[in-house]
């Protein structure tokens, strides 16, 4: 899956992460522009979606086996 779509469906509309992660909105569009999340957020994530969405899931080009 998309870690983007990922993203979406854990947590719904994505100003509600950027909320959360505390970013700006904008950020959260460049990231599904660019399809990538960028390294620093990862651990956020993991811990905001209580380890629905892994490092691996998210980013396996750096976290893949």
């Amino acid at each position: 899956m998309n870690p983007i779509t990922a993203l979406q469906l854990e947590f719904g509309l994505l100003s509600d992460l950027a909320q959360k992660l505390g970013i700006r909105e904008s950020a959260i569009y460049a990231w599904k522009a660019r399809n990538t999340i960028p390294k620093k957020h990862i651990r956020s994530i993991e811990k905001l979606s209580e380890g629905r969405l892994t490092r691996e899931m998210l980013r396996p080009d750096l976290f893949g086996n």
